[in-house]
């Protein structure tokens, strides 16, 4: 008999696939899918026999919707590969005894402010950061030290992320969000280049890292930009992140599952802590990890949140392949974008190449971190390589815009 397994999804069906092969592991597991009724096309009823639609826009229908399905098929583990999602998932994990990531850890990985206490609290280095209980919390920050970010503790994809420079325009900014007490933070401005680093981590052993460095900041999303990152050869700093990737689970209380962590490098080789989530990057992360690494980052985190061992996709490289893997986004930039046809991807070096032209949506304005138009995956022989490439792209993206 097949495990009872829900599938809490707020992301396009496809999503759930690797090409026509299903992430899901179909022969072990029987799906029960609640997702957005803009976002079934594609599913078959056939393999998704149980598949609920609510309208995610109500947080409470949905996790009422989903409580009675665990409750009605006996469901014994949780999929929810959504940021949104990972509160609502562990909520009822813990409230029906199920295992997996419980409430109490999930808070830690969504809660910005709580974080960054917890990991202070072991050695590791974040930026001066308070948490906003009211406007007169910002007098206490030390502006002598230069910018600071006001941003939600439990933002996702760089939202409502503000730099400021002083107390004046905090004040102005604070004012002009109207923010309930306690909904956002402030933190140092923290200058030099940022990294990722996605971890596969089981009973509480990481057993994959893969780092990476963004070409251009998260909060950095603009109408027409290019961002995105490549994954870093074998070296001292990417073990540098790597280890801080360990101690930062560890700090945590991370059982299993995948993760996706953001450290700034300052100009005097330090490493910062930014932020840490419960589940894979976006924006294309998992698909130069497999290019590079043979593992499947999506699939991972859906075997480990259903109680299954993960799987490596493809043989991985072997260890003396240095290739540079990365991904390139184009941000929409206010009307419909024109895809590129085969030819030109092949010219351009492209290995692997989405076209979004819902990407940010009735205005086509950029909505998120990772809502491109165009998004690339190639590679380089080394990072300048690579970027010369990414050059390329940009280029071509400032043709198609003419």
């Amino acid at each position: 008999m097949r495990k009872p397994l829900l599938i809490i999804s707020r992301d396009p069906h496809h999503t759930l696939f690797d090409g026509a092969r299903c992430l899901l592991p179909l022969a072990e597991v029987e799906p029960h899918l609640v997702t957005n009724p803009w976002l079934v096309e594609g599913v078959d009823s056939s393999d998704f026999r149980h598949t609920t639609v609510c309208d995610f826009v109500d947080d409470d229908r949905v996790e009422q919707t989903c409580d009675w399905i665990v409750e009605a098929n006996g469901i014994r583990g949780i999929v929810a590969l959504h940021e949104k999602m990972v509160i609502m998932a562990a909520r009822l994990r813990t409230a029906h005894r199920l295992p997996g990531l419980q409430l109490d850890t999930a808070l830690l990985f969504r809660d910005k402010v709580r974080m960054k206490r917890a990991v202070r609290a072991h050695g590791v280095t974040v930026p001066d950061f308070r948490a906003l209980d009211g406007e007169g919390e910002l007098g206490a920050v030390d502006w002598s030290r230069g910018c600071h970010v006001i941003k939600p503790r439990r933002g996702v994809g760089s939202n409502q992320i503000h730099i400021v420079d002083s107390l004046a325009t905090a004040r102005e900014v604070w004012r002009r969000i109207g923010a309930p007490a306690g909904a956002y933070e402030i933190e140092e401005f923290i200058a030099g280049d940022m990294f990722h680093c996605e971890g596969i981590v089981q009973d509480g052993r990481v057993f994959h890292t893969s780092v990476g460095q963004y070409h251009a900041r998260p909060g950095d999303v603009a109408p027409g930009a290019m961002a995105g990152s490549y994954l870093l050869p074998d070296g001292k700093l990417a073990q540098r992140i790597a280890d801080m990737h360990e101690r930062v689970v560890g700090a945590l209380g991370f059982g299993s599952g995948v993760t996706h962590l953001e450290v700034f490098h300052t100009p005097q080789d330090r490493l910062v802590f930014c932020e840490i989530a419960a589940r894979p990057g976006g924006g294309g992360i998992d698909r130069m990890v497999l290019r590079r690494h043979g593992v499947h980052l999506r699939e991972a985190a859906i075997r480990i949140e259903a109680g299954l061992p993960p799987a490596v996709a493809h043989p991985p490289v072997s260890a003396g392949d240095q290739t540079v893997w990365g991904r390139v986004g184009i941000y929409p930039h206010g009307r419909a974008p024109a895809e590129l046809t085969a030819h030109e991807c092949g010219e351009l070096g492209v290995a692997e190449y989405e076209y979004r032209p819902a990407a940010g949506g009735n205005d086509g304005l950029p909505r998120h971190s990772a809502d491109y138009a165009h998004r690339f995956i190639l590679s380089g022989s080394s990072p300048a390589d690579f970027m010369a490439k990414a050059a390329r792209l940009r280029a071509a993206a400032e043709r198609w815009r003419r």
